[in-house]
């Protein structure tokens, strides 16, 4: 038998399930994400990691991320790759339109996959349950 559950139910349930199986998701954490730049790790001015507490900075469980600008490679211009660029020096603007693309970590496609079943299902409310608890505005899942 098929059951069907709507969009804010099931971001309901998604929550629920996330904060009894990744202990602390409710308090994550966020700043610019780091990239190998070939000279050692270098800020992303292009992507903001979230990590759960307790767990190494750049251990991410997802990322929020410029969808036209970002590279998960960091082929970026060779700008980006000295200093520190200056946005860096702050927390990231998370509500900032660019940052329209969740970048899922392995770990979270795992947890999702193995109980609801394909992105396709759960998605756009895992979108939601983001964009409702950070104040985001996020419209893709890479």
């Amino acid at each position: 038998m098929e059951y069907i559950i709507d969009e804010s139910k099931l971001t309901n349930v998604i929550l629920k399930y996330l904060n009894q199986t990744l202990d602390g998701f409710d308090d994550m954490d966020y700043n610019w994400a780091d990239f190998n730049c070939g000279w050692g790790v270098c800020c992303d001015i292009y992507a903001v990691g979230f990590v759960l507490p307790g767990r190494e900075h750049d251990d991410y469980l997802f990322k929020l991320v410029d969808g036209e600008n970002y590279d998960n490679n960091g082929n970026y211009p060779e700008e980006l790759m000295g200093e520190l660029p200056e946005p860096c020096y702050d927390l990231p603007d998370i509500t900032e339109s660019r940052f329209d693309t969740l970048w899922l970590g392995e770990e979270l496609i795992d947890e999702l996959v193995d109980m609801f079943g394909g992105m396709d299902v759960w998605g756009k409310s895992f979108l939601n349950l983001v964009n409702q608890k950070y104040g985001t505005t996020a419209s893709n899942i890479g």
